[in-house]
């Protein structure tokens, strides 16, 4: 895989602690895909809004632990780069693009799907209000008025409840889904280049 001037960008090859990694961010990426799906469906809410919110915790430390591989790695830096900018400054979308290429097609088709899913459910989610239910068997969540400086109840029926419970639990469960993902992507960044001979072996095998 070729990137201008000649330069060679061979794909990763990922230690047993960056494929524990990368697996981890995975399964918890396809855990809010999930979720993000089932909240379609109609009807009260299959998957509690918890699920949802326990999956988004989760991708603080394992985000976080990819972000810092990131930092420090060395092959990131390089394709996280323009020629003479450093990692913070810009990123460099030729070497990116090449890096992409390297990689299954699975698992661009994979991120593919992460992406249009995310976009989707942030269409979707407008109605994700703190709906709750009183003492009565109805349906409400509270309304700031400006004016009066107080909150104010707004009634929902039950149909819209279940709306504005499920539109909650995908706007928790997408964005999980979509900061797990990108932190698989960044462990393979951050993972060290296959050996020249892995590489053009790989190269040879892809269609």
């Amino acid at each position: 895989m070729r990137v201008g001037r000649g330069e060679l960008v061979p794909g990763p090859s990922m230690g047993p602690v960056s494929r524990v990694h990368f697996v981890l961010a995975w399964g918890l990426c396809v855990a809010g895909l999930l979720i993000t799906l089932v909240s379609w469906l109609p009807g009260p809410g299959k998957v509690p809004t918890t699920a949802a919110v326990a999956v988004f915790a989760a991708a603080i430390p394992v985000f976080g632990a990819a972000l810092l591989r990131s930092i420090f790695s060395e092959r990131a830096r390089t394709l996280l780069r323009r020629d003479g900018g450093g990692m913070g400054r810009s990123i460099g979308v030729r070497p990116l693009l090449a890096f992409l290429r390297t990689l299954p097609t699975g698992l661009r088709c994979a991120y593919v799907l992460v992406l249009v899913v995310f976009a989707l459910a942030m269409l979707t989610g407008g109605a994700a209000e703190d709906a709750r239910a009183d003492g009565n068997g109805r349906y409400y969540h509270t309304h700031w008025k400006r004016p009066e400086q107080r909150t104010e109840r707004v009634w929902l029926t039950e149909a819209e409840y279940h709306e504005a419970t499920r539109a909650r639990t995908r706007v928790f469960a997408s964005a999980a889904m979509l900061f797990h993902g990108v932190a698989g992507f960044l462990v393979l960044v951050a993972a060290p280049a296959a050996p020249p001979s892995v590489a053009r072996r790989e190269e040879t095998a892809r269609p």
